[in-house]
């Protein structure tokens, strides 16, 4: 029973990685891949936020809190992908720089599919790692779904309007499952996370991670904190992709996944509440 519940987990993630990538390529039009293109240099300093220093600052993290290897290499896969579509949903709320949010996304998306496999053996020096399958599970995974909703916006944008959000509640529902299963299958590994150090580094990443976006963001405080959101929620998508592929075996790898995606998630929620707020106020004045 437990070996076929595992095998749901599983294919539960790859529904939810498909699903969420149809549901974002069904949301844009393909010239909104260039727009963001515009400013050169916001979205250099924006690259630089997400491949170089959230990398640079996992590594220093690694050295200051020492991890189980299985919640080490989880953090590692979610230092090493950027580009998550829940971005959007807090952008919105706190009506920041959308036309921005919907491009970052997109380049951080495109650039984790090369960036993540060739940057893995300099991440992961200790362990093997097939680069070429990790580059074919994100291309079929996570390109072809983006680019096929994309596509079919351009050409049958009403339809896309009305399939989208089947698609969306699919992602949402097993997220759901992925969490539960994941949680009920592998609770012990779970409540390693939060004996051994490695809450208090997924929560040291995710605050970090958005000062630098936030930091690097300017000099508009919209862009600011759209850049600063957007580097600290990381692309899950891509990193259950690799976890599936190389990692199976250790549970705790996707233990710390969920985690930090989860506190990223949260955390941003409150900061987003908080930023709300201060908007709705001077709105009001």
């Amino acid at each position: 029973m437990e070996v076929i519940l595992q095998q749901f987990a599983n294919l539960s993630i790859l529904i939810y990685i498909v699903s969420t990538m149809l549901s974002m390529g069904l949301s844009f039009f393909p010239k909104q891949f260039i727009e963001p293109l515009q400013d050169k240099k916001l979205i250099l300093k924006s690259l630089a936020a997400n491949f170089i220093l959230v990398p640079l600052l996992t590594y220093i993290i690694l050295q200051l809190i020492p991890l189980q290897p299985g919640l080490a290499i989880g953090l590692v896969l979610m230092a090493a992908g950027a580009g998550s579509p829940f971005m959007l949903k807090l952008v919105q709320f706190i009506k920041a720089d959308m036309a921005f949010a919907v491009g970052l996304m997109l380049i951080l998306s495109t650039v984790t599919l090369i960036y993540l496999p060739l940057s893995l053996s300099f991440l992961l020096p200790d362990i093997s790692v097939n680069s070429l399958s990790i580059a074919v599970s994100l291309l079929v995974l996570i390109f072809l779904p983006l680019l096929g909703g994309t596509a079919l916006k351009w050409r049958y944008s009403k339809l896309a309007e009305i399939i989208k959000p089947t698609f969306n509640q699919i992602s949402n529902i097993f997220l759901f499952v992925v969490v539960l299963l994941y949680l009920g299958l592998n609770y012990q590994d779970f409540l390693s996370v939060f004996g051994t150090g490695g809450l208090l580094a997924a929560l040291i990443f995710v605050l970090a991670s958005y000062f630098i976006g936030y930091m690097l963001g300017g000099p508009s405080k919209n862009t600011k904190t759209v850049l600063g959101m957007g580097t600290a929620i990381r692309n899950s998508s891509a990193a259950f992709v690799v976890a599936l592929a190389n990692f199976s075996a250790q549970y705790e790898v996707m233990a710390m996944i969920i985690v930090v995606y989860s506190l990223s998630i949260i955390v941003m929620m409150l900061i987003s509440g908080e930023i709300g707020k201060r908007t709705k106020k001077s709105e009001d004045i």
